[in-house]
C-alpha cells in the first residue's frame, strides 16, 4: 500500500511539475514576444550598402532607408516596404535586403546599365530587358536611340538594332536611331540624318539593309544629298533626295 501511495505521489508531482513548466514556457514566450514587438525594442541603428554606382549614390539610398526604418524594431520590420520604396528610384534595377541582428540592415543594390535611349524620355537596360525613366536632363551618354509604338516591343527592337549595327560594322554607315512603327516597319536613321526604310520583319529588314550597304556606293550619289532610301522592295530601292533650300533676297 505504501509503495502504491508513493507511486501516485510521484505521478501527481510529475504532472504538477509539467504544468508549472508549461506555464513558465508559455508566459516566457509571451513576455519575449511582447518585448520583441515593442516599437522601441531592437531599433534599427545602422545600414550597410553594397553596390557599384554611377548614377545612384549611397547617400540617396541611405536617406530612403533612414526615413522608413530608422528607430523601427528590426525584428518586426517589413523589409518589403523598404524594397518597394527603393525600387521606385528609376536607376535601381534590383534590391536584396537582409537583417543583421541586433540593429543593422544589409542592402545589396544593382543599378540599371543603360544600353540605349528609348523613345523620347526613357532608357533601355539590356541586362534586365526593361525600360526605365530617370531624369535625363543630366544624362548625355552617346547611346543609340530606339523606339516603338509600344513599350513591350523594346527587347525586339534592341535585338534588331544589334543585328543592324553588326551588319554596318565594316561599312561607312553608322546608325544613330531605330524605330518600329505601328505597322511594324523598321526605319533606321543614319548619323547624317538619312532615313533607311527597311519594312517589316527582322530578317527581311536585315537582308534589305545588306542590299543597301553593298549597292548604294555604286550609284554615284552623295548620301548627304539623300533624305531617305526606301528598301521595301524585293529588288532594288527608291531614293528620295533632299530638297534644296531656297534663299530669298
Amino acid at each position: 500500500m505504501a509503495k502504491g501511495k508513493h507511486s501516485r505521489a510521484y505521478v501527481i508531482g510529475g504532472i504538477i511539475f509539467l504544468l508549472i513548466l508549461t506555464f513558465i514556457v508559455v508566459k516566457g514566450d509571451m513576455f519575449i514576444n511582447y518585448t520583441m514587438s515593442r516599437k522601441d525594442a531592437l531599433p534599427v541603428r545602422a545600414v550597410k550598402i553594397d553596390g557599384a554606382f554611377k548614377q545612384l549614390t549611397k547617400k540617396r539610398i541611405a536617406d530612403i532607408t533612414g526615413r522608413l526604418c530608422a528607430g523601427q524594431n528590426i525584428a518586426t520590420l517589413d523589409l518589403n516596404v523598404l524594397k518597394q520604396a527603393l525600387l521606385q528610384e528609376p536607376w535601381v534595377a534590383q534590391v536584396a535586403i537582409k537583417k543583421k541582428m541586433p540593429d543593422t540592415l544589409l542592402l545589396s543594390v544593382i543599378e540599371h546599365v543603360p544600353a540605349a535611349y528609348w523613345n523620347d524620355n526613357g532608357l533601355y537596360d539590356a541586362k534586365t530587358k526593361s525600360i526605365f525613366y530617370p531624369d535625363l536632363t543630366m544624362f548625355n551618354q552617346p547611346l543609340v536611340k530606339l523606339g516603338a509604338f509600344r513599350d513591350n516591343l523594346c527587347t525586339e527592337v534592341y535585338d534588331s538594332a544589334v543585328l543592324f549595327i553588326r551588319a554596318m560594322n565594316n561599312s561607312p554607315y553608322q546608325m544613330i536611331a531605330l524605330y518600329l512603327d505601328n505597322v511594324r516597319c523598321y526605319t533606321i536613321t543614319l548619323d547624317n540624318g538619312t532615313l533607311l526604310i527597311l519594312g517589316r520583319g527582322q530578317q527581311k529588314a536585315l537582308t534589305r539593309l545588306n542590299r543597301f550597304i553593298q549597292s548604294f556606293g555604286h550609284l554615284g550619289l552623295s548620301l548627304n544629298d539623300v533624305a531617305y532610301v526606301d528598301l521595301r522592295y524585293d529588288v532594288g530601292f527608291a531614293v528620295g533626295k533632299k530638297q534644296a533650300q531656297s534663299t530669298s533676297k
